[in-house]
């Protein structure tokens, strides 16, 4: 199973991330970035535990104008997103869920890739865009739309 680890720059707990990383099977492979904090922690202590690690840099060959830099970012966060079949994103206590990492939660969600999001020094959260059997609840982002359904009876042919 390819699983992918991004997180924040500014998180914190190092611990956490290697705590991740030495819970997945032997079999895993790791995909991560080359970025400073969470990424090069999951690179160390995946490769530490034995596992096979991807690491995703973005291209910054030929670059002629400074937007194209933050471009290219985005471009490799989507080629990680792809690789993945499970994304894990630690969320930094300072700065929330932001900028790349957002990015990659979202992208993930609409390519239907399980994320689980680790909160720093807070509870992780699974967010799932597809319904499994055995899980039986409401997805967050889902809440407004649900809650519509369920408290409106909708009728077909016009007014009663």
């Amino acid at each position: 199973m390819n699983i992918g680890i991004v997180g924040a720059r500014k998180y914190k707990d190092r611990q956490s991330v290697i705590d991740l990383v030495s819970s997945l099977p032997t079999s895993s492979k790791i995909i991560t970035s080359s970025c400073k904090g969470v990424c090069t922690w999951t690179k160390e202590a995946a490769e530490e535990w034995g596992l096979e690690v991807i690491v995703y840099a973005p291209d910054l060959t030929n670059i002629r104008a400074w937007f194209e830099v933050p471009k290219r970012y985005y471009e490799r966060n989507k080629e990680l997103v792809e690789a993945c079949n499970l994304l894990h994103a630690f969320i930094s206590k300072e700065d929330g869920l932001t900028g790349g990492t957002k990015f990659e939660v979202e992208y993930a969600i609409s390519l239907n890739i399980p994320v689980q999001i680790h909160w720093e020094n807070g509870p992780s959260k699974w967010i799932f865009q597809y319904s499994f059997p055995f899980i039986e609840r409401k997805q967050e982002f889902f809440l407004s739309w649900q809650d519509f359904f369920h408290k409106t009876e909708l009728k077909y042919g016009g007014a009663s």
